[in-house]
């Protein structure tokens, strides 16, 4: 391949050019070296003669030596380093084209052509013209060919270098070999580390050199010089960590020995002798005491883990709070991590022993019983654990591989907490208790333990028994309790039914509750012993008859204490108005004992209620009593409460205040006032007696029924049992024997309470059914049903069962005839008693019903009249006579309180209520006021209503509970179609008008109404729009097929008098004719329901023959004479007497006032 000519040209400069490049920077090293050496040789030759004028010891010739090594290496690297670096590669160096410019700088006819030539070459690769680069290279090549690039290249530094070097070396060489003392210390500079002092004339020993030893214990060092003995002798010392030695002088003994102690020898230590000698110190060889340890134990962990019956959660344990507090039977589980390898671990545990024989200063010497227990483990670590047993303490012990144990080991305690005994706490039933025929025992528990219970046992006995013997172990029934309690409340029910209890039995019983400890063994708490009998209804009855008997008694007694407290009171009161003074001491000490008195009477009246209660609940629990009888005693009670009136203890309290006043007119008006609460305290009490005689009649038909149907029903037991009893069973005929002379006696005492009754219904007389009595009596046929039992027995000891069997059915039937007669007996006895109350009741109500409609003609006439009027004379005795009449239903309405409770003391206080605003009416009207007379005689109407509505309600009541108003009640009779429904509409349309009349708002002087009374109002309006429309539906219902109106009233009008209140309730404006409209409505709905009840009583009901009925009337009152008016006093205080509550002798003492001024009213 042929060449370009001008590329080849080119190729040849560069080539020389390059050639001329390394050429140079050949000559630049080989000049560095050689003035690096140069600079060399001066500085060993200063060091030297520096050298040999301080005569230095080791380290300041080693000083020395290492600084002229850095000073040498710092002027070798300084000359030759820079062209190293150039030759390389590293540093920048002249470019060929700066050398082309130096070439044509030296030849004047080259100048700036070679270095044109080149770049221009360069140029032409950027697209300059090929002719114009071939034509100037061609050109330099001719000009440089022949010519010698090397005269660039600068030959005077290398030999000036040169020169310098051998100026350098000639005159270090000459000065070292010349001088011998610079010879010397230059040998003295390069063997720095060698001493150049005469040799001492001692040396050291130093003992121990290489020793190990236990940490703490002490440590000698000693050094013992050899030759002559120095000045002074030094310990270097350095411990553990530390960097520098520590510099001890020390003394020399008498052998010339130098020693050293530490007392503990707490961690590793080097250790050298020393003494100077010139200026090179003699020492020793470095000596080592390596410490070393007993094992320890680093750390200890594990877990106290109690009896799983305890349910308690882990503990975990460490060095620090090792200590061990827990129950007997816990495992304790330990890891312990040694300082060094572990050969052998062990739990040391030591229980404290008590030698008898062993005794220090009296007391008992203290020992310990050793338990070893191996711990297993590798390395450093070693496991294992024990059981907790009984108090104590333990510790660790752990030996190494070199057979060295732990010193001091710590030791920890063992407290063991003692499970202690269950607690258990009978709540209910306390003491021995009665149960009642069904045999439930409610018990009631509380348990208590550490850690929780394993049983509940209930343990028990026939302690007496009339049909079995006595039993001499107990047998036992489990109590449920809750799982993973320690405390709990435990209800309970027995049922000694299960056991087999019978009439008159007695058992015994008591609880146990025993622990969950299973590891010492469970313990037991248990109750004391309590009795439960099941009493027989002979008991049961007996002891309600001797109760009653008792109340009956206790309240004759107590009735005539409070007869003597108020003649006590008369006298006294009496005593004070003839003296007209203030009160001395003496009388208020008897007033002070009167009050006494009268407190201990209603006490004794609380205890007489209580004792009814209990006995009551008694008959209700043994079902020895019916649900109509129980209620009647409840009100009973409810009765015997108002007793204790609230009035007679404030009375009491007026008087007490009154006394510490010492005022004559407040002590005169309080005694007043407690003589009179004291008399209606009295009445009550004979009230009470009466009713309560009354219920003992009752009770005791619900007692000998009760008794006749349990006879009845074991008499066809035992009749059974005979039939299938083999006549060569002696101990089972024996006992049938038994018995039937048990039944006997049964019979026995049913026939003498029957007697009892006979005399009981015979002292009350009235509304007692001796007929079906006598009925009863002839059923039982005592002495015949007894004969019956009788032959049984007689049969059954000759072996005849079968005829034994006929005579106890026999019997059985007799006994089922008798209850079936006791039970039309009560029902008899229950509809008379309930037919007479509801018949005056009736009579009372229609009374009122009357009454209320004449008072409320009074008032429209009342109000007509102005006080110049000729006609308030008239109107005052008009209103005298309404007076009258109330009075005398207010008497009729104290009889039949003697009788029943349903008179309630609400309906009384209304009639009171209204007699009062009658004689107000009265006096007013007398005093020529009619507006305020018609007010009160408003109010009197009121009054008069709202007792309508209560006798009512008790007329209901007293409907519902039995057929009261026919003498057949399964007759022929009927109601009216839809007069029921009628009459029930309309009561309850009175008592919600009653309500709305009592809730209307009272306006402000002013006459307006307050934001609630407006809401108030508004509600009310919605209420009696309501009732407005239930009116209106009523009155369409009035209306019969034919268009004509049935005769009860005209709704219609009372529904458009509810429009115009409703009207004047929405507009908020409440006059006074709004509120009459109202009494006028309730006074129309009460006398549409009274026709209603007249109506549904028609004499259509009764499904037997009419018969006259004449009653004799009291004569007319006579007062025109003295005669006659104190036949008439006397007849009012007969009626005082007879035991009526405050409202009824409120009624009786207005109608006496009414009589005293009848007759000046008539003048």
């Amino acid at each position: 391949m042929n060449t370009n000519p001008i590329e080849k040209g080119y190729e040849d400069i560069i080539k020389r050019l390059e050639e001329v490049q390394h050429s140079e920077l050949i000559n630049n090293t080989i000049s560095g070296l050689l003035i690096g050496i140069s600079y060399i040789s001066i500085i060993v030759l200063f060091f030297s003669a520096l050298e040999a004028i301080a005569q230095g010891n080791i380290q300041t010739r080693t000083t020395l030596f290492y600084t002229s090594v850095i000073l040498s290496i710092v002027a070798l690297g300084s000359h030759v380093f820079p062209s190293i670096m150039l030759l390389i590669g590293i540093a920048k160096k002249d470019t060929l084209y700066q050398l082309a410019k130096r070439v044509g700088d030296v030849y004047s006819d080259i100048r700036d052509i070679l270095l044109n030539a080149m770049q221009l070459l360069e140029f032409n690769k950027q697209g300059t013209s090929k002719e114009l680069v071939y034509a100037a290279f061609s050109y330099a090549s001719s000009l440089t060919k022949g010519k010698d690039f090397s005269v660039i290249l600068n030959h005077e530094k290398k030999k000036r270098a040169f020169l310098f070097f051998i100026l350098s070396i000639v005159i270090s060489s000459i000065s070292i070999v010349g001088v011998q003392s610079l010879q010397s210390s230059l040998y003295r500079l390069w063997n720095h580390d060698t001493s150049f002092v005469p040799p001492a004339p001692f040396y050291l020993t130093i003992s121990p050199l290489n020793k190990e030893q236990l940490r703490g214990e002490k440590a000698r060092i000693s050094i013992t010089v050899h030759g002559t003995m120095p000045a002074s002798v030094f310990l270097m010392l350095k411990q553990g960590k530390q960097q520098n030695f520590e510099k001890f002088q020390l003394q020399a003994d008498s052998t010339n020995v130098y020693t050293y102690q530490i007392e503990s020898l707490k961690q590793s230590v080097e250790f050298y002798g020393m003494s100077d000698w010139l200026n090179e110190p003699v020492q020793t060889a470095i000596g080592k005491i390596t410490v070393i340890d007993r094992p320890q134990i680093r750390s200890i962990s594990g877990t106290v883990q109690p009896p799983a019956y305890s349910k308690q959660a882990s503990k975990t344990i460490n060095e620090q709070n090792a200590d061990i507090i827990s129950l007997i039977g816990t495992t304790v589980r330990l890891s312990v991590v040694s300082s060094k390898e572990i050969s052998k671990a062990s739990i040391i545990v030591l229980y404290p022993s008590y030698n008898q024989k062993d005794t220090v200063n009296g007391s008992k010497a203290k020992r310990y019983d050793t338990v070893r227990i191996a711990l297993q483990g590798e390395s450093r670590v070693a496991n294992g654990g024990f059981t907790v047993k009984k108090d104590g303490e333990y510790y660790i012990e752990i030996k190494d591989k070199d057979g060295r144990i732990n010193e001091d080991p710590l030791h920890y305690s063992i407290t063991t907490i003692r499970d202690n005994f269950p607690i258990i706490t009978l709540i209910e039933p306390n003491h021995d208790i009665t149960v009642n025929e069904q045999a439930l025992l409610p018990i009631s528990l509380q348990i208590a333990d550490d850690y929780g219970f394993s049983s509940l046992k209930l343990w028990y006995r026939l302690a007496e028994s009339k049909y079995a013997p006595e039993s001499k172990s107990f047998s036992s029934l489990s109590i449920p309790i809750p799982n993973g309690t320690v405390s709990a409340d435990i209800p309970y029910v027995w049922d000694i039914n299960q056991a087999g209890i019978a009439p008159s039995d007695r058992y015994e019983f008591y609880c146990e509750i025993i622990d969950n400890d299973i590891i010492t063994g469970p313990k037991s708490s248990r109750t004391s012993i309590i009795s439960v009998r099941l009493p027989s209804l002979d008991e049961v009855l007996s002891n309600a008859d001797s109760v009653q008997d008792n109340a009956v008694k206790d309240l004759e007694k107590t009735a005539a204490e409070a007869k003597e407290i108020s003649k006590e009171l008369d006298e006294l009161q009496r005593e004070m108005l003839k003296q007209q003074q203030n009160m001395d001491w003496k009388d208020a000490k008897k007033v002070e004992n009167l009050m006494k008195k009268q407190e201990n009477l209603q006490k004794k009246m609380d205890q007489i209620d209580q004792k009814l209660q209990d006995i009551t609940e008694k008959l209700q629990d043994n079902n020895a009593i019916s649900p109509e009888t129980m209620e009647q005693y409840k009100e009973l009670q409810k009765l015997m409460r108002e007793v204790n009136s609230p009035e007679l203890r404030k009375a009491m309290e007026e008087m007490q205040k009154a006394m510490q006043q010492l005022s004559p007119e407040q002590i005169q008006q309080a005694m007043k006032q407690m003589k009179f609460n004291e008399e209606e305290f009295r009445k009550g009490i004979e009230r009470t007696m009466n009713i309560l005689k009354r219920l003992q009649a009752e009770q005791k038909t619900d007692a000998l029924l009760k008794r006749a149907e349990k006879l009845a029903e074991q008499q066809e037991q035992l009749a059974k049992k005979t039939e299938n009893t083999n006549p060569s069973n002696q101990a089972e005929k024996k006992a049938n024997e038994l018995e039937n002379k048990a039944l006997q006696q049964d019979l026995k005492d049913m026939a003498k309470e029957l007697k009892d009754l006979e005399q009981l219904m015979k002292d009350l007389a009235q509304q007692m059914p001796m007929k079906e009595l006598e009925k009863a009596k002839e059923e039982l046929a005592e002495q015949e049903t007894s004969q019956e039992m009788q032959e049984a027995s007689d049969e059954m000891q000759k072996g005849d069962m079968k005829k034994s069997a006929q005579k106890q059915k026999k019997a059985a039937q007799n006994v089922k005839k008798f209850a079936q007669q006791m039970k039309k007996l009560k029902q008899e006895m229950k509809k008379n008693m309930n037919k007479e109350a509801i018949r005056q009741m009736q009579k009372s109500l229609q009374d009122a019903l009357s009454m209320s409609k004449q008072e409320e003609a009074q008032k429209q006439k009342t109000e007509s009249l102005d006080f110049n009027s000729n006609q308030l004379q008239k109107a005052a005795q008009d209103q005298a006579q309404l007076q009258d009449q109330l009075a005398n239903m207010a008497a009729q309405m104290m009889q039949l309180a003697q009788k029943t409770t349903k008179v309630s003391p609400e309906m009384v206080k209304e009639m009171s209520n209204a007699m009062q605003e009658m004689q107000k009416a009265s006096e007013q009207l007398s005093q020529r006021n009619p507006s305020n007379a018609a007010q009160s005689q408003m109010a009197a109407m009121s009054s008069l209503n709202k007792a309508s509505i209560q006798m009512q309600d008790a007329l209901n009541k007293m409907k519902g509970e039995g057929d009261g108003s026919c003498d057949n009640p399964g007759g022929q009779g009927q109601a009216k179609a839809g007069s029921g429904g009628m009459m029930q509409q309309l009561q309850k349309m009175a008592g919600m008008q009653q309500q709305i009349n009592s809730g209307m708002p009272q306006p402000g002087q002013d006459g307006s109404l307050s934001p609630q009374q407006q809401q108030q109002l508004a509600r009310l309006a919605g209420q009696q729009g309501k009732a407005q429309q239930a009116m209106e539906e009523l009155a369409k219902q009035q209306t019969d097929p034919t268009g004509k109106r049935k005769s009860l009233g005209d709704l219609k009008k009372i529904a458009d008098e509810m429009r115009e209140i409703v009207a004047d309730m929405e507009s908020g404006i409440i006059t006074p004719e709004t509120r009459r409209r109202q009494e006028r409505i309730l006074s129309r709905l009460l006398d549409a329901s009274r026709s209603m009840n007249e109506r549904d009583y028609d004499k259509d009901r009764e499904s037997r023959s009419g018969q006259d009925i004449t009653v004799k009337s009291p004569p007319q009152l006579n007062l025109s004479s003295p005669e006659g008016r104190n036949k008439a006093m006397q007849d009012v205080l007969r009626s005082l007497g007879k035991g009526y509550t405050k409202d009824y002798e409120i009624l009786i003492r207005q109608y006496f006032d009414r009589l005293q001024t009848k007759r000046t009213v008539l003048q």
